[in-house]
């Protein structure tokens, strides 16, 4: 009977960090991106002037990893995103808009060295604008971070 429940336990505690560390491999608790951006942008349906921003994991370990804190200079937002997978490391770390009808929209966050990205879901004034045939071009921000 014990051997029955010290194996239950030690694959419960195998799978708990393995969990942890899996989720942890996007934004490390604790770091924390730094960037200049030279335009107005927008993040869920919020405008945010140019200027410099920092962008970091929620700092509670029950949020999940892919709720993020972006700050700027008065400005504070928290916004969940979609982990992403890829099969490449990432070169750069990297901010990734898409441009709607003049409209810069925050679409991705990459980290230097994953093989993960937190994208951002297009709210529904990009989907609208979309579907209305409003071009829509992508312009990556590459991060002088040092990660």
């Amino acid at each position: 009977m014990f051997n029955l429940k010290a194996k239950f336990m030690l694959a419960a505690a195998v799978l708990f960090i393995g969990g942890v560390s899996g989720a942890n491999a996007q934004l490390v608790d604790g770091s924390t991106i730094n960037v200049a951006v030279s335009s107005p942008f927008v993040l869920r349906d919020k405008t945010f002037e140019a200027g410099v921003y920092s962008i970091e994991r929620t700092p509670s370990t029950a949020d999940s990893p892919s709720v993020l804190i972006l700050r700027g200079e008065g400005e504070t937002m928290i916004f969940d995103t979609i982990i992403d997978r890829s099969n490449a490391a990432a070169e750069n770390t990297q901010l990734v808009f898409e441009t709607i009808g003049g409209t810069n929209y925050l679409s991705a966050i990459v980290v230097k060295g994953q093989t993960t990205k937190n994208e951002i879901a297009r709210s529904k004034a990009q989907a609208r604008a979309i579907a209305d045939g409003v071009s829509v071009t992508q312009t990556v921000m590459i991060a002088n971070t040092g990660f």
